[in-house]
């Protein structure tokens, strides 16, 4: 019985092959093209990104910029960031990706001095600090323009810009920093929020919902690693990264009524820490209640393409024949 098996095992193998190549391009989705590349319908790449993340909240932002895109933009106290994702590529035309980073944003309304823009004057004086941490899962889709026109008997252009957009789920903790070190936010209620004072003030989440927008390169190194670099802006469902949202100050003397006594005397250290005290210390407002925060990164990926192979298939674009011999070699038995 198994010399039968090896017998006819390189006619049937030969057989799959021939009948592969013709109905693959519609069973199978594969392409074949002249460089020897077996290019798949439906690409996997899966890698690495590292890059810089930064915020846009209601404390620091850019001092100069008045209006548009990069308007409350800054690259002071920008950090680092990492991750991972994998990308599913139809034709390489639409894609659809499923992505985890993790980073650090943070604000210090003492950068500000002498701001000219609207949004940044009077932020020194109110002197307000924070930073927290990011953790993201992101969920997007993107749309390599330049691929939607190109004859699919050709091979696919080695650099292609794209845009993308989706839904993210992120987790942070906005911190104070203080004489005694970093200090959690979130449980001193500083806006009132969870006060019978202030009904319509509710303790948030330290989770929420953001909408990610960008635009990015690819580029082939090889038929295997691929490069990419990307800008991406997430505008949160949230006001509440910075722990600063209403307009207006809460009357400190509630803190001791929902507070434990060390609780209520550090949240009347951090609820204002105006730099002014004559005139009375809420000169401007605490925050921005119309907006939300958001955040951005720009990012370097680096990625391979899990199941292109053929001739020439290798990280580097090697002359590497070991996938095709493996593609008619029988097994031992």
């Amino acid at each position: 019985m198994l010399q039968l098996l090896k017998k006819y095992c390189l006619p049937i193998t030969l057989a799959t092959v021939l009948f592969g190549s013709s109905s693959g391009l519609s069973a199978q989705g594969y392409f074949q093209y002249s460089t020897g590349i077996y290019e798949p319908e439906i690409l996997i790449e899966a890698g690495i990104n590292l890059g810089i993340m930064n915020g846009v909240t209601d404390i620091q932002g850019n001092p100069r910029v008045y209006q548009g895109p990069f308007a409350g933009v800054t690259l002071l106290k920008t950090n680092f960031s990492t991750g991972l994702y994998a990308i599913a590529s139809y034709r390489n035309v639409f894609g659809v990706r499923l992505e985890a980073n993790m980073g650090r944003i943070e604000g210090y309304d003492s950068l500000l001095t002498n701001a000219t823009a609207p949004s940044a004057i009077g932020r020194y004086e109110r002197n307000l600090n924070f930073r927290s941490p990011i953790r993201e899962v992101m969920l997007m889709g993107e749309l390599h323009l330049p691929q939607l026109f190109r004859s699919y008997d050709k091979t696919p252009y080695r650099l292609s810009p794209y845009i993308m957009a989706g839904i993210s789920w992120f987790t942070f903790n906005p911190r104070a920093y203080t004489a005694n070190g970093w200090v959690d936010l979130h449980p001193l209620r500083l806006e009132g929020q969870g006060f019978a004072e202030y009904p319509n003030r509710k303790q948030y989440r330290l989770n929420s919902f953001a909408y990610p927008v960008g635009i990015g390169f690819r580029y082939d190194v090889s038929p295997k690693l691929t490069m990419r670099f990307e800008i991406n802006k997430r505008t949160a469902f949230t006001d509440y990264i910075d722990d600063v949202h209403q307009g207006d100050w809460v009357d400190p003397n509630l803190f001791a009524n929902y507070l434990s006594a060390s609780q209520a005397a550090l949240a009347r250290q951090l609820y204002n820490r105006s730099t002014i005290h004559t005139p009375p210390r809420d000169t401007r407002p605490r925050g921005n209640p119309n907006e939300n925060d958001a955040y951005w990164t720009a990012v370097i990926k680096f990625g391979l393409n899990l199941n292109r192979s053929g001739y020439n298939s290798g990280i580097f674009g090697g002359q590497n024949k070991r996938d095709m011999r493996k593609r008619l070699r029988c097994p031992n038995l």
